[in-house]
């Protein structure tokens, strides 16, 4: 989901030179850094630059920069998409301290007692608060769930390709190129319970399933047997 709206309030600039001299990262893996966040700045609402955002600070260990990164995209959701939130949380956590987890895990109860957190974008001090992103969504563009997905897939990172078809599929349910690419996915991975859960949501929404959902169903049913 994009949004047009350039008015969004955002520490700028995210960092400076001589942060970088505080992660144990190359020059390249920090102007990388630099780009990512831009990317967030620019667009607030492109939950793909979140997860490419989420995703390389993992990667690279950045704790304090991964906590602003998820901090970031549960004010752009909004109290939207938590599955999607509390996957990234989870699977995160190794990264994080206690008191981050408790904070992400529950924003809004302790937005007062929250400090300033140096490397988000849209706090200014107050966490969870989606009055400081007075956002309009004024335009839907096709965004490439496909091409991020194959990346990962590239990479064998299964997990992360799995989540972004996931969330273009919480956008575009009806594109059935991402229905058959995750289907292949949670066959290759063994994946039940996350085929169950994606069947449900889908099956809700009202919209025309591809063929592949009955054959992977099969599948799991052949294993399970």
């Amino acid at each position: 989901m994009f949004v047009d709206d350039t008015t969004v309030p955002v520490h700028s600039p995210a960092f400076h030179d001589h942060v970088a001299l505080q992660f144990n990262v190359s020059a390249t893996q920090f102007s990388i850094l630099e780009a990512l966040v831009f990317q967030v700045r620019r667009q607030p609402k492109n939950l793909l630059a979140h997860l490419r955002r989420i995703y390389f600070c993992f990667q690279n260990a950045l704790s304090e920069p991964l906590y602003a990164a998820l901090l970031d995209l549960l004010i752009v959701l909004d109290d939207k998409g938590l599955d999607l939130s509390q996957r990234l949380i989870q699977g995160s956590r190794t990264q994080l301290d206690s008191t981050q987890l408790a904070l992400l895990n529950n924003p809004k109860k302790s937005s007062q007692q929250a400090k300033s957190v140096r490397f988000s974008l849209f706090t200014l001090g107050l966490i969870g608060s989606p009055v400081l992103l007075d956002v309009k969504q004024k335009v839907q563009e096709q965004q490439d769930y496909l091409t991020l997905a194959n990346d990962f897939i590239e990479f064998s990172q299964l997990e992360e390709a799995m989540m972004v078809l996931e969330t273009g599929l919480v956008k575009q349910p009806a594109r059935q190129d991402l229905q058959t690419a995750v289907l292949q996915l949670y066959k290759a991975t063994h994946n039940q319970d996350r085929f169950q859960n994606q069947y449900e949501a889908l099956s809700g929404s009202g919209v025309t399933l591809v063929e592949d959902w009955q054959l992977v169903a099969e599948f799991f049913s052949g294993k399970a047997s």
